[in-house]
């Protein structure tokens, strides 16, 4: 499976076409060492941020949600990392679903906040603080597109 259907090139070709390759990709890195993971999510932090229709990819399949159930597994480095897209990507969209999950991560034990409940926290500050428009549309070009 082909992440931008061909070769990466984060200037030229880093427009998602295959959402599915995300969830192989998510699943893969569980299986890496944290320098491989940690190279991964920063590049695809990057292609993120270079396009809306990345962001609306992983929104539909759900990568907010899949990354809050790694988060806690996650060593210091590739949270921070993950935490990071995770701004990213909440500023552009989260579900109410999503919404209960990143609350669930913030729940402490014994009087003890989680780990990453400060860096948590600022993502829940910058959701409020948008760059862009409340909405768009977005035309990828494949079944909508009109032929002569």
């Amino acid at each position: 499976m082909q992440l931008v259907g061909g070769h990466f090139d984060l200037e030229m070709n880093f427009i998602i076409q295959e959402t599915e390759s995300i969830i192989c990709m998510v699943e893969l890195l569980d299986k890496c060492d944290s320098t491989c993971q940690a190279e991964v999510w920063s590049m695809f932090t990057a292609v993120l941020k270079k396009s809306l229709r990345n962001l609306q990819a992983c929104t539909d399949i759900g990568l907010i949600q899949l990354v809050l159930q790694r988060i806690d597994r996650a060593d210091i480095m590739i949270a921070d990392l993950l935490v990071d897209m995770l701004g990213v990507l909440a500023n552009y969209s989260i579900t109410v679903k999503e919404l209960k999950l990143f609350f669930s991560k913030l729940k402490g034990e014994q009087g003890q906040w989680p780990p990453h409940a400060v860096k948590l926290l600022s993502v829940m500050k910058s959701m409020a603080q948008r760059n862009g428009p409340d909405s768009f549309f977005s035309f990828p070009g494949k079944s909508a597109a009109v032929r002569r």
